[in-house]
């Protein structure tokens, strides 16, 4: 098994950008989960000085959340560019970024198609004042590791671009009570049966994820199919449910953090579990030949 070492200094220079930014990604989200658990909406420690725990508290409201999906997005990435060539990666992540950017400028001004909703100022600069620029790169983010999952299946490639849609999916049944419900990165003014979310968020991504995904394959080649056996998009598929799990958590929204949660993980173990279920099918005997 490789060490932490050898993951940071060997492969080529795009492969130890993508663990360099994984890294910076677990280590963030960790201290973002810290940070929730013990600043956000708690008062001073004993012994600390009050402005100094002010500072530190303003700048990690204001920048870390837009940090965290740039590190994270840098990893997938430099991810995809190793497998598939510098510039094809480059390219698949901006055909994806601007795919994605258009729908949600288009749902943030017209409620078209996830529902209406508006985002807060947590999360960085926002494009056109409607939406923070890093959430199209969270959808790249997320589709890289879905669609390297999802290449685990080893179906053909219709059956692919729906199953990194469910991945996708899963993703957002935990993600959406924790960004909206637990702490409002956005909010949602229609409502729904799950902590206010309408059902067309959820339609929109299933129909949303294998056209972006399609988008990718066409762009970034028949490279691709390397990311089946690549152990980066699952690492980031997991740290990306990190942060929103221990929001749900935190903030006592236990059937999200088990739903969500539990879909995460079933997405995640099912290529095995049907590895597993296809090495343990006993051989088909051999025809006799007619006598």
């Amino acid at each position: 098994m490789p060490t932490l070492r050898s993951l940071l200094t060997g492969g080529s220079t795009l492969r130890r950008c993508a663990v360099w930014c994984a890294l910076a990604y677990a280590v963030f989200t960790l201290m973002s989960i810290g940070a929730f658990h013990f600043m956000v909406g708690k008062p001073v420690p004993d012994g600390f000085d009050a402005g100094a725990w002010a500072r530190g508290y303003a700048f990690g409201m204001k920048y870390f959340g837009a940090l965290i999906i740039y590190v994270g997005f840098g990893a997938a990435m430099f991810g995809l560019a190793d497998v598939v060539g510098l510039r094809r990666g480059v390219l698949g992540a901006a055909v994806v970024v601007a795919l994605t950017l258009a729908v949600e400028l288009l749902g943030a001004r017209t409620g078209i198609p996830f529902g209406d909703h508006g985002y807060g100022g947590q999360l960085g600069w926002m494009v056109m004042g409607l939406v923070p620029f890093v959430i199209p790169l969270s959808w790249f983010l997320m589709l890289y590791a879905s669609l390297g999952i999802a290449l685990r299946f080893r179906r053909g490639p219709a059956a692919t671009l729906v199953l990194t849609a469910l991945g996708l999916f899963a993703w957002d049944v935990l993600m959406e009570p924790a960004m909206s419900a637990a702490y409002p990165f956005w909010m949602w003014r229609s409502t729904g049966v799950y902590y206010g979310m309408p059902l067309a968020n959820w339609l929109s991504w299933l129909v949303i994820g294998p056209v972006i995904a399609l988008a990718l394959r066409r762009v970034a080649g028949p490279g691709l199919e390397r990311l089946a056996d690549d152990a980066l998009p699952p690492l980031v598929y997991v740290m990306t449910g990190l942060l929103p799990l221990a929001l749900a958590l935190e903030y006592g929204l236990w059937p999200a953090a088990a739903i969500g949660g539990g879909a995460m993980l079933l997405y995640l173990v099912a290529p095995r579990i049907g590895d597993a279920m296809r090495s343990a099918r006993p051989a088909a005997a051999p025809s006799r030949p007619a006598p």
